[in-house]
Order: structure tokens, then sequence, then C-alpha cells
């Protein structure tokens, strides 16, 4: 696969070209920061306990982005309570409920494709199929009202937002929280068959989930979810625009989109840097002194495009932090990536690659629209 894909938005701290594996850098709100950029030293750092998650996550500490997520959530904590929070979470989240999922996930991706045939060519895949379908799925899977759905395209956002008025984030962030309390108490009163429901029965001995941590991974999922899923098989269907030998050969051979799909998630991830980690006590790596209180996040875009060694890729993490959502991304990628190729054998971008309009956020990377032919 050529690696001379359209890279898009990037903060200029993050060359994708920088030699250098570890590097101080100022985010673009002008907070400090050390850069990861090696495929070792990611690993590494990532699974350092050390690094981690929660002196970042304090109200006080220097932040990276504008929005962040809430300091108890499993994104944001470490050790015993982030081992609690996982435990519990793969008591519902089970691989039998994923693997479930696919019947529906093909039925939509049809469903979604025989659509954006019928409205003709040319058309925005991501508005047609990036974005309705991880919306769809996670409805589906959680338990959202499918009449909810228009709540979360301008809601979710946030929580990947670098540059975004800090008022109307808040403002923003508030209204999605509101949302998931009172469907945490729908779901209280009314169980049903999904995930949410599932999540708030699930017990280790006499330990279960506050209605706090039930939002709170709600939103998690959202993250996982929805807004890096729709990036990643958008991003995908670009490479293999711009690769269409790679097209034709996964026409001929669905038995290599698995692999084929790593490779995407390898050299054009969705998810380009991870959120920052802090130190509690001087570290010193790579002939550098990191201090307490510096950020510090590993830049997964080079990190994984390193080389041919950079395998397994990290473009869901590493270590205790690995994206818990990472299997549901994987079946939405490969039972649409197939579906699109053969519902349309003469799939072709249809816009100039120098006039593509891309994002700008924190942790992901992405096309506003994708415009094809076929």
């Amino acid at each position: 696969m050529s690696a001379t894909l359209p890279m898009g938005w990037l903060p200029a701290a993050m060359p994708l070209d920088d030699p250098r594996p570890l590097a101080w850098a100022e985010a673009p709100n002008g907070v400090g920061m050390w850069v990861v950029s090696d495929y070792r030293l990611a690993r590494q750092v990532l699974a350092d306990r050390r690094f981690g998650r929660v002196a970042a996550a304090q109200p006080d500490a220097p932040k990276v982005g504008v929005s962040n997520p809430a300091p108890d959530s499993i994104i944001n904590v470490d050790g015993a309570e982030h081992a609690r929070l996982r435990r519990l979470v793969a008591g519902a989240f089970t691989e039998r409920r994923i693997a479930d999922l696919q019947p529906f996930i093909e039925g939509l991706a049809a469903d979604l494709l025989d659509k954006m045939a019928g409205r003709g060519a040319p058309a925005d895949l991501i508005s047609a199929l990036a974005a309705p379908l991880p919306l769809e799925v996670l409805c589906h899977l959680v338990g959202i009202p499918l009449a909810d759905r228009e709540i979360f395209h301008p809601l979710v956002g946030v929580l990947f937002d670098l540059t975004g008025d800090i008022g109307a984030n808040r403002a923003r962030t508030r209204g999605l929280t509101r949302y998931m309390a009172d469907l945490v108490g729908q779901k209280r009163r009314e169980p049903a068959d999904d995930l949410l429901s599932a999540l708030i029965k699930v017990r280790d001995h006499e330990d279960r989930l506050s209605d706090r941590e039930l939002v709170h991974l709600c939103l998690s999922l959202l993250m996982a979810g929805y807004e890096t899923t729709t990036d990643q098989i958008a991003l995908s269907v670009l490479s293999l625009l711009h690769d269409p030998a790679l097209a034709d050969d996964l026409r001929a051979d669905p038995a290599r989109v698995p692999a084929a799909v790593e490779d995407l998630l390898r050299l054009s991830s969705a998810a380009y840097m991870t959120f920052p980690r802090m130190t509690t006590e001087t570290v010193r790596i790579e002939g550098a002194t990191i201090e307490p209180g510096q950020p510090v996040v590993v830049f997964l875009l080079a990190a994984n495009r390193a080389g041919p060694d950079a395998s397994p890729h990290t473009a869901f993490g590493h270590g205790i932090h690995r994206c818990v959502g990472a299997p549901l991304a994987r079946l939405q990628l490969v039972t649409v990536i197939p579906a699109l190729l053969r519902r349309f054998p003469a799939l072709a971008l249809a816009t100039d690659p120098d006039e593509l309009s891309w994002k700008s956020g924190l942790a992901v990377r992405g096309l506003k629209e994708l415009r094809v032919s076929w």
C-alpha cells in the first residue's frame, strides 16, 4: 500500500518527517508537551505505569485541548480503579455481544449503500455511509433510541474539539451528559436487551457501577464507537481510492480484507495521538528528563508509519488504556469495506485530492466530506 497518502490537518508540533523519537513541542493552544513519535518508544511509554492519566486529567493540569473527559472516567483513571472499571465493563461488553452485531451491521450497510445509489453520483460518502453507520450501530448496541440520533451529531464532536469556543463546548458537554443521565434512569426503570441495561445489572461481588460511572462509560463508548469509526471508515476508503489495484484485489478476494484493514489502521489511523499522560516522578528516557506536570503524548500516526516492524500497530493504543471499543471498530471496517467495493466496482474520488476538506481536532483526524462517483 502506498504511504504517500494525504495526511490532512495535523498540528505543526507533529510533523510526520521529524526523526526525533522524543521532542518537546507546543500544542496549538500554546501548551508545552513531550511528543513521542517512535514505535518502540511509543509502546514502552504506553505500557509504563509511571506515565499515567490521573495527573493529566486534574482540573489544574496543563491541557493541550479545550475539552477533556471527566477526571473519574475510565479514560482518566489508573491502577486499581481502572482495573475495577475495566473488569465491570468486560462483564457486559463481551465478544459474543459484539459478534452478534454482524448481521445488523451487514443489513445496515446494505441499506445505506442502496440509499446512496438511489440518490445518484456524486455523493458524500461520509454523510451517506461513514457517519450514519457507526451512529446507528452505537444506538443499537447501547440502547439509544434511534429517534435521538440527531442529538449526537452536534454534541459528540465536542469530545474531540481542539480549537473551539470553551463556553460553547462546555454547554454541549453538559447537554450530552444530561441526555446520558436521563437514559441511565430510563434503563433502570425499563431494562432491555442492550449494553447499557447489561452495564446497569453487572456486578463483581458487591461492586457495581454508579450512575455517574455509567454516564461516563457511555461517553467513553461514544468516543470509541462513533467519531473515530466515522473518520476511520472515510480515511480507509480514501486510501483505497488512492490504491485502485488494492481495491480490485479486495473485491476479488474478500478474505484479504481483515489484513488490509490492519494495514489501513497502521498507515492512516483516525486516532493520530493519545490523550496526554503525566508522571508523578522525574523520568529519564531517550536522553531527556521528563518532570512531573509535563504532558506526554504519543504521536500514533508517526509511530505506526515508522517502518515494517511497526507491528502490531498502536492505532487503538497499547497497555491498560488500549481502546475497549477496538473489536467493534474492526467489525464495522471489515464489514462495510467489502460491501462498498462490491456495490460500486467503479468507485472513484469525485474531487481533486488537493481540495479535500479536513477536520481540525484533538486526538482524531478526518474529513469533513468525501465526495465519490461510481
